[in-house]
């Protein structure tokens, strides 16, 4: 009889301590870390927050693409490689035909009126310096 209560209290012990020892080894998610590289072979991006991990691959030669996944990754984007992003400018001009003309400086541009001169000291004598401390 003793015996069997040992045995149900080494039960119960490992039953408590199970959810402890879960709790401790889970993984805890932190800020990513995460970096790209690219050379004339291929595309490299490498992620990594603690909980999920990966690895993306893009092989320029082949046109192939590999990703390799650790851990939960739900909800996490895969940066994959956009061929067409990558030629794409970051900042897009209007056509030249849609800007206005640029003319020379001290012409006018057709249908607008002539600019004024630009100012100058020369053109009117300066007034005299009063004593120190005057207005």
């Amino acid at each position: 009889m003793i015996r069997n209560y040992r045995s149900l209290g080494a039960l119960l012990a490992l039953a408590l301590s199970l959810p402890l020892a879960v709790a401790v080894a889970a993984e805890v998610r932190h800020s990513p870390n995460a970096h790209m590289d690219q050379d004339a072979d291929g595309y490299r991006y490498t992620y990594d927050d603690g909980v999920c991990q990966y690895e993306y691959t893009y092989d320029f030669k082949e046109l192939t693409d590999h990703l390799d996944e650790r851990g939960d990754c739900r909800g996490v984007p895969i940066q994959r490689y956009r061929p067409q992003a990558a030629m794409m400018p970051l900042v897009t001009y209007p056509p030249p035909a849609s800007a206005p003309p640029v003319a020379a400086p001290g012409v006018a541009a057709p249908g607008m009126p002539p600019p004024l001169p630009a100012p100058s000291v020369t053109v009117e004598k300066p007034a005299p310096a009063g004593p120190p401390g005057s207005p």
